[in-house]
């Protein structure tokens, strides 16, 4: 129930609209963003309110008890997904694979989160989303390339300011331009790594 599977995710903040399938006959629907994504799934995040020892959503007047419906052996949902850049909808039907709670530090509130798993897609919506996952990533790369090529470039002025400050004898200067190297280098670690990450779109699941 808590299960989590440990691949590549996306993220990103694309608006989804999720109906909550199996509570009754007109199922609560409540908005949200995702976020990650991928090929296959997404995962989100609902703000939600403990009272009585229940968590409950609260979407305009209406209010969901999530322990009723966590109960429910098949968690299926029905999803509306706005998918960009041009802002088109979308239709999937899902099922929830995890979810947790949890308050975040130094904060009275508390969030929901969950994994969706993408089960039924027309083929189009399917291709669709693909394409906006992929391009997600790629986009995302990219980004990771432009931070990296600047960590490079401060890293080599790093050097250049302690060579001025050791051969002028300048302290305070030199040493700067040891931390700004430094500093530099962990970011071009970092932006290598997720730039590498990225570019793996074979990996790209969620699940």
């Amino acid at each position: 129930m808590f299960n989590r599977r440990k691949s590549k995710r996306v993220e990103i903040g694309i608006p989804v609209r999720i109906k909550l399938l199996g509570m009754g006959k007109q199922p609560p629907t409540v908005k949200t963003l995702t976020r990650n994504i991928s090929t296959v799934g997404i995962s989100m995040e609902l703000p939600v309110t403990l009272t009585d020892g229940v968590f409950f959503i609260r979407e305009g007047d209406q209010t969901v008890n999530l322990i009723r419906y966590l109960v429910q052996e098949n968690k299926e949902v029905e999803l509306e997904i706005i998918i960009p850049p041009r802002k088109e909808k979308i239709s999937a039907r899902g099922r929830i694979i995890w979810y947790d709670f949890g308050s975040r530090e130094g904060e009275v509130s508390y969030f929901f989160g969950a994994g969706i798993l993408l089960k039924e897609m027309a083929a189009e919506d399917r291709e669709k989303w693909e394409v906006c996952a992929r391009n997600t990533a790629l986009e995302t790369g990219k980004i990771w390339q432009h931070v990296q090529m600047m960590s490079a470039f401060t890293f080599v002025a790093g050097i250049v300011i302690f060579l001025v400050g050791f051969y002028g004898e300048l302290t305070i200067i030199a040493k700067s331009g040891v931390f700004l190297s430094f500093i530099a280098l962990i970011g071009f670690v970092i932006a290598w790594w997720q730039h590498r990450s990225h570019m793996h779109l074979k990996k790209l699941k969620l699940f």
